[in-house]
């Protein structure tokens, strides 16, 4: 049942129904955390990610994207930020006119603060997503899970370090997207 399901999913993934070429895609992501421990620890967080890109075939699609997040946490609440900017490179397979699947791969230059810390590097992130197609070449985004690497050295320090991530199933994220004819 569990293969049957992640095979529909799959399946459903996507944003581009047919004869998308030759378009511009815009697109953003939203997210929106709050907690509160039995302690009273409260956390929050925000993050929001668009991006720009031109469609050069019915499948390919590259442009810019950037994110920005920022949350604080603890007692006293420690305030931190992350921002990105990076090229990103799109396929999609189109399932029928409403629904399509693609993977997305973003390669971005990312920096920091974390409280007085200050960090800069790269980060690479690829995910697999399900679109399906509204009207007007409106799109809702589903993605389920990713693979990244992310490399930063906090400034002044002379050792980067290094994180690997792979949430398959673990997470879910939501966005809206519009290709509009060139």
């Amino acid at each position: 049942m569990k293969k049957l399901f992640l095979t529909v999913l799959l399946a459903g993934a996507g944003f581009v129904a047919q004869a998308q070429k030759n378009t511009l895609l815009v697109y953003g992501n939203l997210g929106v955390n709050a907690t509160k421990s039995p302690v009273d620890v409260k956390a929050t967080s925000f993050e929001f990610s668009p991006g720009v890109g031109y469609q050069f075939t019915d499948n390919w699609t590259a442009g810019m994207n950037v994110s920005a997040k920022t949350w604080k946490n603890g007692v006293p609440a420690v305030k931190s930020s992350t921002f990105g900017v990076g090229p990103f490179v799109r396929y999609a397979y189109p399932l029928s006119d409403i629904f399509a699947i693609f993977g997305q791969f973003n390669a971005n230059y990312v920096s920091g603060k974390y409280g007085d810390t200050k960090t800069n590097g790269f980060q690479g992130e690829i995910f697999p997503a399900i679109g399906v197609n509204l009207k007007n070449g409106f799109a809702l985004n589903f993605s389920f899970g990713s693979l990244g690497l992310t490399t930063t050295k906090v400034k002044g320090m002379s050792s980067a370090s290094t994180d690997f991530g792979l949430n398959f199933g673990s997470g879910a994220g939501f966005g809206i997207s519009k290709n509009f004819g060139l």
